[in-house]
């Protein structure tokens, strides 16, 4: 937690090590404002020795934990990495913190044992004398909005490099959506009528040959292509797609795709798929995926002017 911004509590004793906390939020005479329970950010509370005297319930939600489990437990038990935690008790709590001090980025280890990256501002809890009762942080997950931020960087750069053929960009492109959706394989298809040929794959599976050919109707994008809108499935046994054609042939149960339009007509698909199931998938997967096609197919509007496209017209 961070020290810049300050709450002013009334002239009370400082929080002990063992307070005597309330389950509404009480910190010996210091209440927790009502406004920080219902926040919809993460928020703790702790004393002077920096152990856990409250949390909110978005906190809980965030971290896995409990606040039973929390109370009385250092704040250093949180932090993903032990130095960080020095760092901010020797570098953030002097008693005149800086402006760069008020909000900063720090990763957290939640009760499972996964890290992610947050904004967190906080600070001490002082009374009007200015004497340090204990300490509190705001905490926002901002790790998806990052990753995104990187993951759009990463499709800039490949898209701009001069030095890559437009082949290399298609698979290079393929490849990173396998990491992001978290699936085995990524598909590039074009599709005419009932057939659906593909033109590029990028698998840890299977190399399927450009130019192989499917019915459509054997596909999950046969879908895609009759809703013309993304689609996402992350467990086929579970959803409607068990009864489709494609879970008996191939038994794919992760599956997102999307229409793939070059030159403004209906191309064909792009799609990420696994044998295995995955968590669900979010309202920004959907977007997201539109976005790798839209960069895919610059590139088939490419490939498509210099007839290096395998299609017939």
């Amino acid at each position: 937690m961070c020290k810049a911004a300050m709450i002013m509590a009334p002239d009370t004793k400082p929080i002990l090590a063992d307070p005597d906390v309330s389950p509404n939020g009480v910190l010996g005479d210091f209440r927790v404002p009502d406004l920080f329970r219902d926040l919809p950010d993460a928020v703790i509370v702790a004393n002077v020795e920096r152990r856990i005297v409250w949390v909110n319930p978005a906190f809980e939600s965030l971290f896995g934990y409990s606040l039973q489990e929390l109370t009385g437990e250092l704040t250093k038990d949180l932090y993903a990495e032990a130095e960080v935690y020095t760092e901010m008790c020797q570098g953030r709590y002097g008693t005149m913190p800086a402006p760069s001090d008020h909000s900063y980025e720090v990763r957290y280890r939640r009760k499972s044992g996964k890290t992610f990256l947050t904004q967190t501002t906080g600070g001490p809890i002082r009374n009007p004398a200015g004497d340090t009762l204990g300490f509190f942080a705001i905490i926002k997950d901002i790790s998806k909005t990052r990753a995104y931020e990187e993951l759009l960087h990463r499709l800039f750069h490949i898209s701009s490099d001069q030095s890559m053929e437009s082949t290399a960009k298609v698979q290079a492109i393929l490849k990173l959506g396998c990491a992001h959706f978290q699936t085995d394989s990524g598909l590039v298809s074009w599709v005419r009528d009932d057939r659906y040929t593909v033109l590029y794959n990028y698998s840890d599976l299977v190399d399927i040959a450009r130019g192989t050919t499917f019915s459509l109707g054997d596909t999950y994008c046969s879908e895609v292509m009759k809703s013309n809108a993304p689609l996402a499935c992350h467990s086929a046994r579970k959803s409607n797609f068990s009864t489709h054609s494609c879970y008996d042939l191939f038994l794919l149960e992760t599956y997102i795709g999307v229409p793939l339009i070059v030159d403004g007509t209906l191309f064909g698909t792009l799609n990420f798929s696994s044998p295995e199931e995955r968590h669900p998938f979010e309202p920004g997967d959907l977007e997201m995926i539109k976005m790798f096609a839209a960069w895919i197919g610059q590139q088939l509007s490419f490939e498509k002017a210099t007839n290096q496209l395998p299609i017939q017209s």
